[in-house]
């Protein structure tokens, strides 16, 4: 007896494993978006619009909302989300961001890589050190406002990766952990062409986000035209995330229907599904 309990000891881990793979089928959970980089939530409010590269699926514009906005209250406290140094401190007036504030930060996994993070529309920022200076995560650079080109008060947060460019922004809710909190799930992946190059400017639709007001419930996320790869693509294996999403079975739609694919998306859970080869 005891022979037969130090046999089926010696197996279980392997079954274990292979029992593993089989149940999660097509789906390979993720732990950290983008390599855990840990920032801390910038303002104690809910996100009323999510990331989007792409606008709801009744727009024409060919852009889209490239941060994360969060439904703050003017005068509300604004932290920074990560150590850094503070390289803009602007005030653009009635336009675009309004006062905003930029902090360069050096990636914990990757030697000599910065990314940036953005705080935009803001009501005041004296508590920012001036530029060249340097934050440090958790302390109070600014008040959440209504500056610039808004219809209402709010902080704008963005990521930029790689490079402080329009072109390299990402998915701030993957680093939040946004989209692995309050029930709601992510999903993720690669699209390439047909020859196994990544895919630019495509189309994915078919998720559903209702948390995000200011945009509706329905998106269609474009993969970024020109992006810097890093780090999505090369050290991830995946150029779209979509955060936040409704739980349950979804089918989403590659380049307008060129492909689909059937996804579960779990509760509080981020999944990498398939990779799709656009013809």
């Amino acid at each position: 007896m005891l022979i037969i309990k130090r046999t089926l000891c010696k197996y279980a881990l392997p079954i274990l494993l292979i029992m593993g793979i089989l149940i999660t089928g097509l789906y390979s959970p993720v732990m950290a978006v983008y390599g855990g980089i840990n920032l801390v939530t910038p303002v104690s409010a809910p996100v009323n619009a999510g990331y989007l590269y792409a606008e709801k699926l009744t727009s024409s514009s060919t852009y889209g909302h490239h941060g994360i906005d969060f439904a703050a209250a003017s005068g509300s406290d604004v932290y920074a989300a990560y150590t850094g140094k503070v390289v803009t401190k602007a005030d653009l007036g009635g336009d675009s961001y309004g006062k905003y504030i930029i902090i360069e930060s050096n990636h914990p996994n990757y030697a000599g890589v910065k990314f940036y993070h953005l705080y935009a529309h803001l009501s005041d920022y004296s508590d920012c050190p001036a530029v060249n200076q340097t934050v440090y995560q958790g302390n109070k650079i600014a008040e959440s406002g209504s500056s610039g080109n808004v219809t209402g008060p709010h902080l704008h947060f963005e990521i930029r990766m790689g490079t402080n460019s329009w072109y390299s922004q990402r998915n701030p809710e993957g680093l939040l952990s946004r989209s692995t909190s309050d029930g709601y799930g992510g999903v993720l992946g690669e699209v390439r062409t047909s020859g196994g190059s990544w895919a630019r400017y495509k189309r994915i639709s078919g998720a559903t986000k209702g948390t995000d007001v200011n945009y509706g419930a329905s998106y269609s996320y474009f993969i970024m035209a020109n992006g810097n790869p890093f780090p999505d693509e090369a050290s991830y294996g995946i150029n779209y995330y979509i955060a936040r999403a409704t739980t349950g079975n979804k089918t989403l739609s590659y380049d307008y229907g060129a492909r689909t694919q059937n996804v579960t998306i779990y509760a509080n859970t981020d999944y990498k599904v398939n990779t799709i080869y656009l013809p």
